[in-house]
């Protein structure tokens, strides 16, 4: 079962994104602050983020910085209200990471193309590197 973290400080934007996970077939945890998500993403494996970017405490940026350095490389949905921001968060990502994006309020269809998406291609990925005898942190 693919798992999934979703880091937003909006109670509803949070519940909606559990709720829509769930019935795809998610494994979900949440975090409603940056400081929760970074920890929640030490302590665990995951598929696949959505990240809100403009969060109390730890800034999103920061969470997506952090993620970056330890290594990790599964695909960042970046769901903000701020579309200046895009390039801010491509800029952190510069290629290292699968990012895409979306706004809020958000359109589950668009989210969820945007998930098999970078599931899909995350997984080409997996297996290139499998196949070369490299492993994913």
């Amino acid at each position: 079962m693919a798992r999934v973290l979703i880091a937003d400080d909006v109670p509803s934007i949070l519940y909606l994104f559990k709720e829509f996970f769930k019935l795809k077939g998610f494994e979900v945890d949440t975090a409603d602050n940056g400081f929760e998500a970074s920890k929640k993403l030490g302590k665990n494996d995951y598929h696949l983020v959505v990240l809100d970017i403009k969060m109390g405490g730890k800034h999103g940026l920061e969470v997506l910085q952090n993620l970056i350095e330890r290594g990790y490389k599964f695909p960042v949905i970046v769901c903000t209200a701020y579309e200046h921001l895009k390039e801010d968060v491509e800029i952190i990502a510069k290629g290292k990471i699968d990012v895409d994006f979306i706004t809020k309020p958000p359109d589950l269809e668009v989210l969820w193309d945007k998930v098999v998406r970078l599931l899909e291609k995350n997984a080409i990925k997996e297996e290139v590197r499998t196949n070369n005898g490299e492993r994913q942190p």
